[in-house]
């Protein structure tokens, strides 16, 4: 790691020491003068309590993660975390005030510290961001890469790198080609500096930071070596997993008989997932459909003055227990379904149009904000669909999906997923499957609380959606 990271990481604990107090105070001022009467320790009191919990608090930061030195976490990934560390310090003050039977201030203080907290440390860490970020442009803490391996891989890292859309902190200095290299062929500004042969060589004449091994079928041996050159001259070595890498997260050794076997699991939601994943699916609708009953109320009077035809859009869709109809407020003219057919032999499996005819004037409005998937979440009620998981196909799609595609239907459909949040309509078929198939492989609440906050700041920012 370098040195300038070393120093930003280590900026954001003082920082998040500083937030949460300030948090505090803030919470203490706001409720002291709101005008009622209400039974508050002396300020110098209370700061001197604030101060004894402040290291319990970053305790629980350093326990979910955030300050790990490995594993640096941005944008919804640490707000998420954020939200999780405040509220269990909350919880600790709160369970400390039941247990001494201490009643210093009003329970408007708690709250009122909850959400100063999370917007404070929020912002901190962001400011340090902002700061780390910028120096990136004058090469301050820019990690010098280089990858090896001329494949798909390499090529969308280095669209990924050229973009630097999440100002990856990475100056890809070029390519080194592997024996497989053969049969790819060379893309748009992908730097090639030679064969993978000549690394001592390429290295003296480019300097670099880290390097990652995209070629997933390089020998053992060839890769031992590289690890090995890697370490003596202090570079950072990484590789992407090949297939069976992959499989061994999900991975189980039982004995049937005395005789060892490994299991690979297809998916972690499996046993208690499971069940926890559909508690939280009727706890989590049973909410959205009440809180936001004047919603549907109102987009039921729209939709019916907008245009002829029912309020609810019914269609058999594919689900990993069989078919089931689908709920969603109706978007499109009547009978513009039976084009479906002749759109797909057009546009493709899953297809998107960005000015799809079909679609009404108010039905346009609704799918750009999300609204019109609203109903779905009778859906996940009943049991038909979780909230987060692939989106269900319908089934003349279905039939046309190769056996990779397949692996997609493994589990109950969502209304969102990563799909929704990795750019929704504007994801190729193919880049959906896999992220699908991602998802299945790699399931945890975590990452469906992640998917969750991710897609509301979509539909917020109305990306993607058409």
């Amino acid at each position: 790691m370098k040195r300038s990271e070393l120093i930003f990481n280590f900026l954001l604990l003082p920082i998040d020491m500083i937030m949460i107090i300030l948090a505090f105070v803030l919470a203490y001022n706001l409720r002291k003068y709101q005008g009622e009467t209400v039974s508050l320790w002396p300020f110098v009191q209370y700061l001197k309590y604030m101060l004894y919990i402040v290291p319990l608090w970053i305790l629980i930061f350093a326990i979910e993660g955030l300050y790990n030195f490995r594993k640096v976490r941005y944008g919804i990934d640490e707000f998420t975390s954020i939200i999780i560390s405040i509220s269990a310090g909350i919880m600790l003050v709160v369970a400390w005030i039941f247990l001494s039977r201490t009643f210093f201030f009003s329970r408007l203080v708690i709250i009122y510290s909850w959400l100063f907290g999370i917007i404070l440390v929020t912002v901190g860490r962001r400011l340090v961001r902002f700061v780390q970020h910028y120096l990136y442009r004058y090469n301050i803490g820019i990690h010098r890469l280089i990858l090896i391996g001329k494949n798909n891989i390499s090529y969308n890292f280095l669209k990924a790198v050229q973009n630097n859309k999440k100002n990856m902190g990475y100056k890809l200095v070029g390519i080194i080609t592997s024996p497989q290299d053969k049969g790819y062929r060379t893309q748009e500004n992908m730097k090639i500096l030679g064969p993978v042969s000549e690394l001592e060589n390429i290295i003296q004449k480019y300097p670099i930071d880290d390097l990652i091994l995209t070629d997933a079928n390089l020998s053992e041996n060839r890769v031992l070596r590289i690890i090995q050159f890697c370490n003596e001259h202090q570079i950072i070595f990484k590789q992407v997993p090949n297939l069976f890498e992959v499989k061994t997260s999900n991975v189980y050794t039982t004995a049937l008989a005395g005789i060892p076997i490994i299991e690979f699991q297809r998916t972690p939601l499996q046993g208690w997932g499971k069940i926890g994943k559909r508690i939280f699916d009727i706890i989590f609708s049973f909410f959205v459909l009440i809180i936001l009953s004047p919603v549907f109320l109102i987009v039921t009077i729209l939709i019916k003055l907008d245009s002829k035809g029912p309020i609810f859009f019914r269609q058999e869709r594919v689900g990993s227990n069989g078919n089931f109809l689908i709920y969603k407020f109706r978007t499109m003219y009547e009978g513009a379904h039976q084009k479906h057919a002749e759109y797909i032999k057009k546009y493709g499996n899953m297809f998107k149009l960005q000015h799809d005819p079909r679609v009404t004037k108010f039905g346009k409005f609704l799918r750009k904000i999300s609204i019109d998937e609203l109903p779905q979440f009778i859906n996940v009620f009943i049991g038909d669909m979780s909230v987060v998981g692939p989106r269900p196909p319908m089934p003349i799609e279905v039939k046309e999906y190769t056996t990779q595609q397949r692996k997609r239907l493994g589990i109950k459909p969502g209304i969102t997923g990563l799909w929704q949040v990795s750019g929704r309509s504007d994801v190729s078929f193919e880049e959906w499957v896999k992220l699908d198939v991602y998802y299945i492989e790699n399931w945890s609440f975590l990452l469906d609380i992640k998917i969750i906050l991710r897609t509301v700041v979509i539909i917020i920012l109305r990306k993607g959606a058409y």
